[in-house]
């Protein structure tokens, strides 16, 4: 595989385009912040909420305010580890307009097939024969798990 090194952006001021979209890329932009409740006015004005992560080895610290302030504005919360893809390993969870609810792979994959009847007369054991023969071989039937 290859490894790519993200480019730290540093300073991103509330000025600047990037820090206000939605971090998809190889990039890190790196803001400062005077106090919590500087950052919980950035986090309230933004407009998505995948994820945020939380740095500390004071367990006496903010911590339970970080959690307390990030709850209802992001999906998931990281402590001392960085984001990451959530369908791998976690449900998917996402607030605002990034995202809405939590969705686990299972109900990724439900949410986006299309459900289909296959209807056929119980008592037709030919009928019956060729929707069983139908339902082994066709790729559209085939068991999404």
């Amino acid at each position: 595989g290859s490894l790519i090194t993200p480019p730290i952006v540093y300073p991103v001021t509330k000025d600047m385009r990037l820090f206000h979209e939605e971090q998809f890329g190889p990039v890190l932009p790196v803001a400062v912040f005077e106090d919590l409740a500087e950052v919980d006015g950035a986090l309230r004005k933004s407009w998505n909420g995948q994820q945020a992560a939380i740095f500390t080895n004071d367990p006496a610290g903010e911590a339970a305010t970080c959690v307390d302030m990030l709850a209802t504005v992001v999906g998931r919360i990281n402590v001392n580890v960085q984001c990451s893809r959530g369908p791998d390993s976690f449900p998917f969870a996402g607030r605002r307009s990034s995202a809405m609810g939590t969705m686990s792979i299972a109900e990724a994959l439900r949410g986006f097939s299309i459900e289909t009847v296959l209807a056929y007369p119980a008592k037709s054991a030919p009928t019956k024969a060729v929707v069983d023969a139908a339902e082994a071989t066709s790729a559209f039937l085939a068991p999404l798990v």
